[in-house]
Order: C-alpha cells, then structure tokens, then sequence
C-alpha cells in the first residue's frame, strides 16, 4: 500500500511508466496526463509529483478498454492500425500541421496501405512508384501529400473549396525564397495598415482579460481533473462563465468601438467575423492579387 502512495516527480514517473508498460513513456506523455487532468497533480510548479496508484489506475483502464475490444472483436482486426505508438508530432509531420484540419486521418495510415512493404493482414503490394492515385474525398489532403513523399501522382477531389485550397498548398512547389520576401512584404504592410487601427489594442486586451478569467474559472490541471471526476458539471458550469464572459466582452468591444452587428450575412466572412477582422482579411486579399500581377 505504502508504494502504490508513492510520489513520482514527471522524470520518475516517465522512467517507471517506460518499465510498466513495456515501451518508451517520455516525460511529454506524463505531462499530458496531468495537463489533460487523467492523473491528479500533486505541487506546485516546479515540484510537480504525481501518486504512482494514479498512473496504475489510469493505465489499467486505458488496457482494459483495449483487451475488452480485442475479445470482443477477436484478433482478425489489424490492431497495429491504431498507431497508438506514435506521438502527435509524427502523426502531423510536415505540412500536415499547416491547418489543424478536423475531419483528417494520420498519414501513417496512408503510408501503410500505399507503401511496398508486406505483413499478415496486408499480403500483397498494391501501388507502386509513378501509379496515379485519386482521393476522391480527399479532405486536407493527407492522401495526396504522402502519395508524392512515395514517388506517386495523386489528384483529389473534395466538395469544399476550403479543404481543397488546403490540399492544394500542401502539395503545390514553391519557390521558398519568393515566399519570404513576399511574407515579409506583406506583413510590413498589414502592420502598416493597423497602426492607426484600435483592433491589436483590443485584442491584446481581450487575450489578457480572457487569460485572467480562465485562471480564475477553469485553471489547469485541476478544472480538468475535477470534470473527469464527475465533481463539476461541464455543460452547466461551462454555460454560466459563457455568459459571464460575454458581458466583459461585449463591454470591452464597446469601449474600443469594435462593431459586433453585421450589415449583412450573405458569405461566411460576414456571418462569423466582425469588422474590423473583415478589413484585415480584405487588406491582405489585396495585396496578395499584386503578387499575381
């Protein structure tokens, strides 16, 4: 009993999760477990600890769950296709951090099915160098990029202009040393542009005041701790600091003239962004049709 109270600092815990579970647990993968209030953190910053019966319990679940699927799904499913191995850097190398697209799967996924490699479930090769593959729902474009990184032609087709642009950016060239002058060209404008503006005044203020307010209402790790535990309800604790928010919101849009009425709803822009955003967007539209001419 007197073990399982043990006190782990982050480093500790990482070496004795790594001797547990039989795999690499980094100090990264406990700080997530506190920072996303699965294990309870104990001190303050800088003694951060954590009880070693926490992590037990936390792991023993998460093992649970999956031998419970496994019996009840038995072993004809390819369970290496969870790719639960891989930290969320490699499973958004690259371009795929370039816009954090919600609806995409991780490129491993792709690389399995589209490389030349051979295991139980996957007998024979499908694709190889110089194939065409085509996504026709191809989302942010995961498909395409890892097709290219295999010596593949890819073409996507998707229903939204948006992911298409994605996709479209993720896999266009580019010559790296025009994108840096043009950037920093652009950026001087924009700064140029606001510096009569009211706008970065506001927003520093709102990012300051909304970090203040979450401090107070939702501080982590123990917020989050506290709703895994079932001793704050989410939905209704989070509704009632909406609306207290928003009163300080809408005081602080008044006090440096942000208009929040929109004249009209009839594109997205007008629907979800307020003015003084709107003309930042036009601004830079502008001057990126200069580039093209």
């Amino acid at each position: 009993m007197a073990e399982l109270n043990e006190l782990l600092n982050i480093k500790e815990a990482s070496k004795w999760a790594s001797g547990y579970l039989g795999r690499n647990v980094t100090t990264s993968n406990i700080s997530y477990l506190i920072q996303y209030g699965r294990v309870k953190k104990i001190g303050n910053n800088g003694s951060t600890q954590v009880l070693k019966s926490d992590l037990i319990k936390y792991y023993e679940s998460c093992k649970g769950k999956k031998e419970t699927w496994k019996d009840q799904l038995g072993n004809d499913l390819n369970w290496a296709l969870s790719f639960n191995e891989y930290k969320e850097s490699e499973t958004t190398k690259h371009v795929h951090r370039l816009h954090p697209y919600k609806g995409k799967f991780i490129p491993q996924l792709v690389e399995y099915f589209l490389d030349d490699h051979t295991d139980q479930f996957k007998k024979e090769v499908y694709f190889k160098k110089g194939d065409i593959i085509l996504d026709p729902f191809s989302g942010s474009g995961t498909t395409m990029v890892q097709s290219c990184e295999l010596g593949m032609h890819a073409i996507g087709i998707d229903i939204s202009t948006f992911n298409s642009l994605i996709g479209n950016c993720k896999v266009a060239s580019y010559n790296h040393s025009d994108i840096h002058i043009e950037t920093n060209r652009i950026t001087r404008e924009l700064k140029d542009f606001l510096i009569n503006s009211c706008a970065i005044e506001f927003e520093e203020k709102l990012l300051h005041t909304l970090y203040d307010f979450n401090n107070i209402h939702f501080p982590v790790p123990e917020y989050k701790y506290r709703v895994k535990q079932g001793k704050i309800n989410e939905d209704k604790y989070g509704k009632e600091k909406e609306e207290e928010f928003l009163t300080i919101f809408n005081k602080l849009a008044n006090e440096y003239g942000i208009g929040l009425l929109q004249s009209k709803t009839s594109s997205f822009l007008d629907k979800w962004y307020s003015q003084h955003i709107k003309d930042e967007i036009q601004f830079v539209f502008e001057q990126i049709k200069k580039i093209k001419n």
